[in-house]
């Protein structure tokens, strides 16, 4: 891998919240950049976060839809109240591609045999994620214009920034240079 993927972090807790967070600076139109640009790199990106152990060969097609499904995503994660409907379509459709193991508990699966079962896997990773996950742990970044999503494993829940070396840092020095300059 060349040098697309630096200074993107798998902070996610989770590849749901990984898939989110492949949109750097989300909130902050100037800087946004889409880490999913290509085929390739999305074929990287399974590697990268653990979704899978090889690149898959992937088309347009399926990048359009797994960058559709990110962004339905990101909608659900960051409404009050969450706009669970949207997830509907996708997660049928995963449903229909996905088998159920002979062995409890029942757990509906989908391999990463092809890049045409990456949305189907991402649906049923997202859906576990939501129906058993620690919602109330799951967080956006505090940082300005960050937007990238994470599970606050923290005793006390006080977690703000995707990565308190990066947009926390930003914080620490602009609280000082506040202060320091009156």
């Amino acid at each position: 891998m060349d040098g697309h993927w630096d200074g993107y972090d798998s902070i996610g807790g989770s590849v749901p919240l990984d898939l989110v967070n492949t949109v750097s600076w989300r909130r902050d139109p100037a800087r946004r950049e889409d880490r999913l640009s290509t085929p390739e790199r999305l074929s990287e990106w399974v590697v990268l976060v653990g979704a899978g152990t090889e690149r898959l060969e992937i088309s347009e097609a399926v990048l359009e839809t797994v960058k559709a499904f990110r962004e339905t995503l990101y909608g659900v994660l960051a409404s009050d109240p969450p706009d669970v409907a949207a997830l509907r379509k996708p997660l049928i459709e995963a449903y229909r591609h996905a088998s159920l193991p002979p062995s409890l508990p029942l757990r509906w699966e989908v391999p990463l045999e092809n890049g045409d079962a990456l949305p189907h896997f991402l649906a049923l990773e997202a859906e576990e994620l939501l129906r058993f996950g620690n919602l109330e742990r799951i967080r956006e970044c505090e940082g300005p214009g960050c937007g990238w999503v994470f599970t606050d494993h923290t005793r006390n829940r006080s977690r703000r920034w995707c990565s308190s070396s990066d947009c926390g840092n930003r914080a620490r020095a602009k609280r000082h240079y506040d202060k320091t300059r009156g």
